[in-house]
C-alpha cells in the first residue's frame, strides 16, 4: 500500500508518493525477476568467495615461508651480511671490504634465484588469489552494492564502531 502525503504550496498541492518496502520488492522482481533477499544472499555468497580467496592466499604464504624456509632464510643472512659491509665500506674505505661486497653480490644474485625458483609455484597461486581478491574489491563487491541501492563513497574518517572495534582489539593485544 501506498502512504500519500500532500502538501500546500500556496494554491497549488503537489502530490508525493512514498514506495513501501513491499513497493520496492515487487518493482525489483517486476524488473529484475529476483527479490531483495536473493540479492542479499548473493551478496554473502560473493563476500564469502572473497573472503575465502584471502583466507587462501594467506595459508600459501604460510605454507611458502615453511616450505622454503632455508632458501628465504639464507637470501635474508646474506642480504644482512652485504649491508653490514657496505656500512663498514663507507665508514673506513678498505680493498677488502671492496672485494668483500663484490663477492657477496655474486652468491646474492645465485641465493635469490634460488629461493625465487623455490618459491615460483607458491607465488603462482598466490598471485591469482590476490587477483582474485582484488577484483572482488573492485568490480563485483561495487556492483553488488550498487545493485542492492546502496551507494559506495569514499570515507576519510572511521565510523563510530569501527573505532570502538579497533581499539577493543588494541587492548586486547597489550593484555596478552
Amino acid at each position: 500500500m501506498r502512504k500519500k502525503d500532500t502538501q500546500g504550496a500556496g494554491t497549488q498541492q503537489t502530490e508525493v508518493v512514498v514506495p513501501t518496502e513491499e513497493d520496492i520488492q515487487k518493482y525489483l522482481v517486476a524488473v529484475n525477476g529476483v527479490s531483495r533477499v536473493d540479492l542479499l544472499e548473493g551478496f554473502a555468497d560473493l563476500v564469502g568467495e572473497r573472503m575465502g580467496y584471502w583466507m587462501g592466499r594467506r595459508l600459501q604464504g604460510q605454507e611458502m615461508s615453511d616450505k622454503c624456509k632455508t632458501e628465504l632464510t639464507a637470501v635474508r643472512d646474506k642480504s644482512k651480511s652485504l649491508r653490514e659491509h657496505v656500512a663498514e665500506l663507507i665508514s673506513e674505505e678498505k680493498p677488502e671490504v671492496r672485494d668483500a661486497i663484490k663477492a657477496e653480490q655474486k652468491e646474492l644474485t645465485g641465493l635469490r634465484k634460488t629461493a625465487s625458483e623455490a618459491t615460483k609455484p607458491f607465488r603462482t597461486k598466490i598471485s591469482e588469489l590476490t587477483k582474485a581478491v582484488k577484483y572482488c574489491d573492485t568490480v563485483t563487491i561495487p556492483d553488488s552494492l550498487k545493485e542492492l541501492g546502496k551507494a559506495v563513497a569514499p570515507r576519510f574518517s572511521l565510523s563510530e564502531w569501527v573505532s570502538k572495534a579497533l581499539e577493543a582489539a588494541k587492548n586486547k593485544k597489550k593484555k596478552q
